[in-house]
């Protein structure tokens, strides 16, 4: 059986083909293979961008005329006629007050708290 070995580029010496380091230097064998690059997913976005602005061009052409040709239709008259309830009267006063109370507390980030109240009077003739 033979025993297959690298050459290490920096020092010369023969090393085990397993080994990453060369033995007698250290230099570092995977360092020099070229990094694995993978563009397919740049050119899916390059080429998604345009698909996807047609498509989307396509739905707003589509619902636009769907839209006009809805509005150009005239409506149907429905099938039972309306019923129109008679309103009760409705009771008047000569003045109408509303009272409004507001409170409400706030806090700073030391630890300072402040809280404060207020009441309001509105009267509606």
């Amino acid at each position: 059986m033979t025993n297959l070995s690298r050459i290490c580029p920096q020092c010369g010496k023969s090393f085990p083909l397993e080994a990453r380091h060369c033995s007698h230097c250290g230099y570092d064998m995977d360092a020099t293979l070229p990094a694995v690059q993978n563009n397919l997913p740049a050119l899916v976005g390059k080429a998604a961008v345009p698909l996807l602005a047609g498509a989307a061009s396509l739905a707003i052409s589509l619902g636009w005329k769907m839209m006009q040709g809805m509005l150009s239709r005239p409506a149907k008259p429905s099938a039972q006629p309306i019923q129109v309830r008679s309103a009760a009267p409705v009771q008047t006063q000569s003045r109408m007050k509303i009272h409004i109370t507001t409170s409400w507390v706030v806090g700073d980030s030391s630890g300072n708290w402040r809280e404060g109240r207020s009441e309001q009077t509105i009267e509606i003739e």
